[in-house]
């Protein structure tokens, strides 16, 4: 659901060296105090929490010095896990984008961001010159299905292979590209220009053979 309010909002920060497209899935494994408290705290009051890139490579995430992308996804937790009292296994879901305004860490460790939520992408049919890449993701998903691979796949029903916003972020989250270039897909705000980069990162690179990485 598109939440279109587009005043400032706080919310808990997940910071990974990945990013996380709407529509998207993400599995963690959830082990530190200050992550598990968030989790229990989104599941009890059904709310989401931020997924962002963290864009300087640091070996102490503690750093206050740690730099955040500018842009990252809300996640929906869809399933848990505890496999034990401080272990949980989840799978998320990427629903809407934000802008990251600031942000904080608390005593905990935890980083709090103040974010303004992104509209999310207008449906937009494919256009004729994408029709190849759109029947490469066909493939893939093809490929994934008759392997019984979905469990572990970024994607969740229902396919959307024919809207430029859909097929562009499940191959952006597929192809082997840097997280910049990752981050740089998810703040196009026009997602017909997200498939145009998308295609172009494909055919410059002889990416038609896309392995799932």
């Amino acid at each position: 659901m598109t939440n279109s309010d587009p005043s400032p909002r706080k919310i808990p920060l997940f910071p990974l060296g990945t990013v996380l497209f709407p529509d998207g899935v993400i599995a963690l494994k959830i082990f530190e105090a200050r992550y598990l408290d968030m989790i229990k705290s989104c599941l009890r009051e059904k709310t989401e929490f931020g997924v962002i890139s963290i864009m300087k490579s640091l070996d102490d995430e503690n750093d206050p010095s740690l730099t955040f992308s500018q842009i990252g996804t809300l996640a929906q937790i869809e399933d848990f896990d505890p496999v034990q009292p401080a272990l949980y296994m989840t799978k998320s879901f990427g629903t809407q984008r934000f802008k990251l305004l600031n942000s904080r860490q608390e005593s905990s460790g935890l980083w709090i961001g103040e974010v303004e939520l992104l509209e999310n992408d207008p449906i937009t049919p494919i256009p004729e010159e994408h029709q190849k890449v759109a029947h490469l993701l066909n493939e893939i998903i093809s490929v994934i299905q008759s392997e019984d691979l979905l469990g572990e796949a970024p994607f969740k029903k229902p396919f959307k292979v024919d809207d430029c916003g859909w097929v562009s972020n499940r191959l952006a989250e597929l192809l082997p590209i840097s997280l910049a270039q990752k981050n740089h897909l998810l703040a196009q705000t026009n997602p017909r220009i997200r498939l145009d980069l998308v295609t172009e990162i494909i055919e410059d690179d002889d990416l038609r053979s896309l392995k799932l990485h």
